[in-house]
């Protein structure tokens, strides 16, 4: 899946784009960014300073194509954005929440 980060529209390798590279901790670091679970999703938490918010399938896919959570705040640089199709993202999101 192409991504980019922001601010830069050069091209990432797609190895460096896999959610699991930021969002799983292994054995000898912690995650650099929140788990990717159904609980930390829809759970209702106050993210990166701003209001209480929780993820829905548009919120998820506005975070993965353009960098901002569900309380309008924008994600940090380091977040890929994706080019992805809002059927596969609506999928994604499926596969995600159901974990």
């Amino acid at each position: 899946m192409a991504a980019h980060l922001r601010d830069d529209d050069r091209p990432l390798p797609s190895w460096t784009t896999r959610c699991v590279n930021c969002h799983v901790g292994t054995s000898t670091a912690a995650a650099f960014a929140p788990p990717l679970t159904h609980d930390s999703l829809l759970g209702a938490t106050r993210r990166r300073g701003g209001p209480i918010s929780h993820y829905d399938a548009t919120a998820f896919c506005r975070a993965v194509k353009d960098g901002i959570d569900p309380a309008g705040v924008l994600l940090r640089k380091s977040m890929p954005r994706y080019q992805i199709a809002d059927a596969e993202c609506a999928a994604l999101w499926q596969f995600v929440v159901g974990q």
